[in-house]
């Protein structure tokens, strides 16, 4: 495998998928369109409810018919979405557009991180993966912090023409994957990769039943004989969640504290270059990573109550702070479970980390923007801040005791 060329095409597909004008005024524009923030809200939560459902599925399906074609998938269905969310006259347009959107996520989340990890690994370079990893995280959010600032031409141009962009970029994403080659680490993903004659593609589809259900029940067990694994990608789309609601509500919380609705995008732009930032510094940790998730968990809760403020500069520091966290715990959590998985199973597991994020958004979306409509951006700020902090400090007393109780067992044996 030509892993230069391999990681080049991966690096290019990032910054196409991640260079999103719309959304840095997607609330904005459904705002304008009629939309109260509540409604806004519900129009996420369909988002995630989606999200949710087939996170893990599409991750199921990476890795039993192979990342690449799921990829391309997500770029064909991420250009619905898009063309959905031009149409007007009926408002399920809009939440048709969220679903396609989720569902392209969902084949993409998980099902890169699997393809650059184990393209790494037949190559027999999987000790590089974290700075890997680093690059496309630090790509995804240069790229997002360029889209900030292109956001006035899209408040300029309209949703419509805004929306014409995203489908040719998803376009693009399926032209840079085309050239990726599949991995094959193990003997299935081998089996996978090679030509099928006619007999055996029938067979094929005869024993689709069959595998999908092994692979569920195997994955099941990893995880019940992994609570450690999960509890790291809990506390990773914990961290996860208070971002893009600070993303998503700052926009309305801008125009408030006095910012022109026009170049609303602008002082977002510091935003996910502080994530990228939070990832640099990751790719050179070596701290434990229960200490480093804990501390994380402390400033981004405070940072969260921190852009509840009306003071603009207060805002914009307390939102810098939460997304470096994320983009820390990111990384760190990614390569620390990653190690851990098996290549036949990787888009699956790193797809259920996912969807522990979709879970937490589901109800953390609606309820933000209720808050918002009903009392303010700011309370829904502190609440959404003070959840995390106490979020942490149970996670760190219920750890505390396992840990513990796990010493105090040892000894016991011991004696």
């Amino acid at each position: 495998m030509d892993i230069k060329k391999q990681t080049v095409l991966m690096y290019l597909y990032e910054a196409a998928l991640a260079f999103r004008m719309v959304d840095a005024v997607w609330v904005i524009f459904l705002l304008e369109r009629g939309f109260s923030l509540a409604e806004v809200g519900t129009a996420e939560g369909v988002y995630h409810i989606t999200s949710m459902l087939f996170e893990v599925p599409s991750g199921m399906a990476a890795d039993l018919f192979g990342r690449k074609r799921t990829l391309i998938l997500s770029g064909i269905v991420g250009m619905c979405s898009a063309v959905f969310m031009t149409l007007e006259g009926f408002r399920g347009f809009v939440y048709c557009g969220m679903i396609f959107s989720a569902l392209s996520l969902n084949l993409a989340s998980g099902t890169e991180e699997a393809l650059i990890y184990d393209s790494l690994l037949e190559a027999g370079r999987e000790s590089g993966y974290k700075k890997v990893w680093s690059n496309i995280s630090l790509i995804a959010r240069t790229a997002s912090a360029l889209s900030c600032l292109a956001s006035p031409i899209a408040i300029m141009m309209g949703y419509r023409y805004t929306y014409y962009i995203s489908v040719f970029l998803y376009l693009c994403t399926v032209i840079f994957v085309l050239p990726v080659r599949e991995p094959a680490v193990t003997e299935r993903q081998k089996l996978r990769t090679e030509k099928e004659t006619g007999k055996r593609y029938r067979e094929g589809l005869h024993e689709l039943g069959r595998r999908w259900k092994q692979h569920i029940g195997e994955t099941v067990t990893f995880i019940r004989k992994n609570p450690k694994t999960m509890a790291k990608l809990f506390a990773d789309a914990a961290l996860g969640c208070p971002c893009y609601l600070i993303m998503m509500y700052l926009q309305e919380h801008l125009v408030n504290c006095g910012w022109p609705k026009s170049f609303i995008g602008i002082p977002l732009v510091v935003i996910p270059l502080a994530g990228a930032l939070g990832t640099r510094i990751a790719a050179k940790n070596r701290s434990r990573l229960s200490k480093a998730l804990l501390l994380c968990g402390i400033i981004s809760g405070i940072g969260t109550c921190l852009v509840g403020s009306n003071v603009l500069i207060v805002v914009l520091i307390g939102a810098c702070v939460v997304r470096m966290c994320e983009g820390f715990s990111e990384i760190t959590v990614s390569e620390n479970v990653n190690r851990e998985f098996s290549s036949d199973y990787r888009a699956t597991l790193v797809s259920v980390g996912s969807m522990c994020y979709s879970v937490l958004m589901v109800a953390a979306s609606p309820v933000t923007g209720f808050l918002g409509d009903h009392y303010s951006v700011n309370a829904a700020f502190y609440l959404l801040g003070g959840g995390l902090l106490a979020a942490t400090a149970v996670m760190h007393i219920v750890t505390g005791r396992k840990r513990h109780a796990s010493i105090d067992n040892t000894h016991k044996r011991q004696f």
